[in-house]
């Protein structure tokens, strides 16, 4: 593993492992690094004391110069997805609130900052108070200042009315661009992966999206060869992502997790079938990003220089690049 190379090859280092593994695993962590300090998630906050150095003041200066900067605002999720080991590690679900969001927000656009994107594991569910995501983008979104706001990503039921009015009435300081994870277009394989909307539903709330940002990015996960998965049910998924016409998709081979419902499943699919059907969905990803950057030719949008050499990068606000 990367972690045993790591410990081998640099035998006087201090490696310090954190995240759902130290959490899950901890046996395991230090079977492959005995020297290591294993930190479980919650807390993350004592790393530099064991390490003996103070937290950096603000935290802000790491993005000088810049394009981008991603702002935690919220973690846990308490979601119940076969497939997935993060709600059995990080099944607390904590949210920034709104009053030291605004003062992160602020330090960063004085510091030049143009794109603050907001990032949680459960986006749609940060809470301050009676406020909700709504809330939290109309707030932001009134702070001073030459600077865009996007997010990361939402599942599809956090679309509703009230949140795309208040995207709509950030203007031109929100950017129209959406990561929708849909995982599969087959009724029956979304509701083995313990997901809580069918395709049909998936589809309206696009639509409704639609309806307010005609021209916006939008983007979403796939995963692939899931158990009991048959060709008619991949099919139906590659069916959906063609009507829906995603601006680009990002495919995943399912892989069995210890501890996870999914794991115990019939049906575990053979390695040959899983990576035909990744490669199916790279191809459909290619094809719909050429159709994405096709449509945009000759129209004039908002967009963040990243690079300046040696030739210019740049994203547009429905994240086109």
């Amino acid at each position: 593993t990367l972690l045993r190379r790591i410990s081998r090859r640099n035998p006087a280092a201090r490696i310090v492992v954190t995240g759902c593994l130290a959490t899950r695993a901890e046996r395991e962590v230090l079977e492959a690094a005995p020297s290591a300090i294993v930190v479980p998630n919650r807390e993350k906050g004592s790393i530099p004391g064991l390490l003996g150095c103070a937290p950096r003041p603000g935290g802000l200066e790491r993005f000088h110069g810049h394009a981008r900067a991603f702002v935690k605002v919220q973690d846990g999720c308490d979601m119940g997805c076969t497939y997935c080991i993060v709600p059995s590690v990080r099944p607390e679900l904590w949210s920034k609130p709104l009053e030291a969001l605004e003062e992160e927000c602020r330090g960063l656009i004085a510091a030049g900052v143009p794109e603050l994107v907001l990032c949680g594991i459960r986006l749609g569910r940060w809470r301050s108070g009676t406020l909700s995501l709504p809330d939290l983008i109309a707030r932001l979104c009134r702070l001073p200042g030459d600077f865009r706001l996007r997010l990361s990503s939402l599942e599809v039921s956090d679309v509703s009315a009230r949140f795309l009015k208040a995207a709509a009435e950030a203007e031109e300081k929100f950017c129209p661009s959406f990561h929708l994870p849909v995982q599969s277009g087959s009724d029956a394989v979304l509701k083995r992966m313990g997901r809580w909307y069918n395709a049909g539903y998936f589809e309206r709330r696009v639509e409704a999206l639609r309806g307010v940002f005609p021209g916006a990015g939008l983007f979403t996960d796939v995963l692939a060869g899931f158990p009991g998965e048959t060709e008619k049910e991949f099919q139906e998924t590659l069916d959906l992502l063609s009507r829906v016409g995603f601006s680009g998709l990002h495919a995943f081979r399912y892989s069995r997790r210890p501890g996870t419902p999914a794991a115990g499943l019939e049906g575990q699919l053979p390695e040959s079938v899983l990576s035909g059907r990744a490669g199916a969905l790279r191809t459909l990803d290619r094809r719909l990003r050429t159709a994405f950057a096709s449509a945009a030719a000759g129209s004039v949008r908002q967009a963040v220089v990243e690079e300046r050499s040696p030739r210019v990068t740049a994203t547009t606000d429905h994240f086109l690049r």
